[in-house]
């Protein structure tokens, strides 16, 4: 980033930076987890913000008052950019992530309201109509061609997962565009980064359903910095084996600990949380960059790991997970 950019990030920046006191660190996310019920959970993260203080009438309504605070936090970085433009990448996720539930709730004759979610490009119920009426003239080019390929593929083989294929590729091609045009190593690094571990954790879902390697082939999404070769030639090797030649990107403790947990337990949940742990890792080395987009990405990022953490800890509470359970599940926070 040239160094008039970097100026235009001063006010931002420290915007951010105050942001940050916001965010829940882990003591307090464990004093969440270790209530003894699901109110007392809800009375630590209210002293955060979240909600109004009084108890909720049903307790599933916290998924409300979490959509709200991500509302809140999107609206308060973007507002604060001298360009929304340059983190416009962060929300095509989001934007994609509904693509895929409107297509596949129509296909299957469902309602796609509960899977949709807040804080992309595009407005949820607008891009619900734009899909029904396959009026899609105020898309992106490239999301207009993926939707219109999901659906032929679709109708070919009625098979949902062409479906993410299709998006997927389409959403991390768009954000490595973005980043590059962006000119931002901590942006690019980061798309190169994602592309990395959902390629990694698509090698493992696959090998555990017995797909064969020319699906994966088929999947793997370009612009990591792990080539497809890596995996294509390690497809029939054990996880320990991956995780040593994983070692060099960064990446051996996924094989060697999450992937093994997956093939012993059948559950991926320590997978994901070691992926999680390992971009929060990445994120945090914007703390070391006084000013600039970096901070103003990584508040937004690390927002959306709170959440999560959020997810985990209510959720738990609601069906009487064990305390413990959830404490292993939280992910790593940026404070």
């Amino acid at each position: 980033m040239s160094k008039a950019r970097e100026d235009s990030y001063i006010f931002c920046s420290a915007l951010m930076r105050a942001g940050e006191k916001t965010l829940i660190p882990m003591a307090d996310l464990l004093k969440a987890a270790e209530a003894k019920d699901f109110q007392g959970a809800m009375a630590v993260i209210a002293e955060y913000g979240y909600g109004d203080g009084k108890p909720l009438a049903n307790p599933r309504d916290f998924i409300k008052v979490l959509a709200a605070e991500e509302e809140r936090v999107y609206n308060f970085v973007f507002s604060a950019l001298p360009n929304r433009e340059e983190l416009e990448m962060l929300k095509f996720p989001k934007d994609y992530h509904n693509a895929k539930a409107i297509l596949k709730a129509e296909f299957l004759d469902l309602n796609p309201e509960s899977y949709l979610t807040s804080g992309g490009r595009l407005d949820p119920q607008s891009l619900v109509r734009m899909i029904k009426e396959r009026n899609l003239v105020f898309l992106s080019s490239s999301m207009k061609e993926a939707i219109n390929r999901a659906i032929e593929l679709f109708g070919k083989g009625q098979d949902p997962q062409e479906i993410d294929i299709v998006l997927d590729k389409a959403c991390y091609q768009d954000m490595f565009m973005a980043a590059e045009k962006m000119d931002n190593k901590f942006l690019l690094d980061y798309v190169k980064m994602q592309i990395d571990i959902l390629n990694i954790s698509t090698f493992v879902r696959l090998k555990e359903i017995g797909k064969q390697v020319d699906f994966f082939k088929k999947v793997f999404l370009e612009g990591g910095e792990i080539a497809l070769g890596l995996f294509t030639a390690g497809y029939d090797d054990g996880y320990k084996q991956m995780a040593e030649k994983m070692i060099p990107y960064g990446y051996g403790p996924i094989f060697e600990k999450g992937a093994v947990a997956v093939k012993e337990t059948g559950k991926y949940y320590m997978l994901e949380k070691i992926c999680d742990d390992i971009r929060m890792k990445f994120i945090k080395d914007a703390k070391y960059i006084p000013f600039g987009i970096e901070p103003c990405a990584a508040f937004l990022l690390a927002k959306e790991t709170e959440l999560k953490n959020l997810r985990v800890i209510l959720t738990g509470k609601i069906a009487g997970t064990d305390k413990q359970v959830i404490i292993e599940r939280l992910r790593e926070t940026y404070v």
